[in-house]
């Protein structure tokens, strides 16, 4: 996969996630997906396959708003990994983030997320948002 391409899909990976279309989101994902959440939270953890759109998202709830804004995609086509830049707001039972952060993403030989990792300007404030 060539740099703009692998760059295009990533940006296509997050335009999923924000379309709510859970179909299209989990198609960007290989099914034996890895997403590791660093922090000392109840969120936080290694979560692999289906618990990625399972466990996860229910750890994170309730979730009255959550949304990535992508600030810029640095990728190595080579090894098939982004370095993604986001904006994150959130609020949870009253709590609001407003931060910046990135993800580290690999993708496998289909263009799909395969792992990623997660992190945060401030991992403090975000522990005692998912605290909440």
């Amino acid at each position: 996969m060539e740099r703009a391409q692998l760059t295009q899909r990533v940006r296509d990976v997050y335009a999923a996630f924000a379309s709510g279309d859970p179909e299209s989101y989990r198609a960007a994902f290989a099914p034996d997906v890895v997403w590791h959440v660093p922090g000392d939270n109840p969120v936080s953890g290694e979560y692999r396959g289906e618990d990625y759109f399972t466990t996860m998202p229910q750890r994170m709830g309730p979730l009255d708003e959550w949304r990535f804004t992508v600030t810029d995609v640095e990728t190595n086509e080579r090894d098939r990994v982004a370095l993604v830049a986001v904006h994150v707001t959130g609020e949870r039972r009253g709590v609001r983030i407003d931060m910046d952060g990135h993800h580290v993403i690999r993708l496998d030989e289909s263009g799909r997320v395969a792992e990623g990792w997660g992190f945060v300007a401030d991992q403090d404030a975000l522990d005692d948002f998912f605290r909440a």
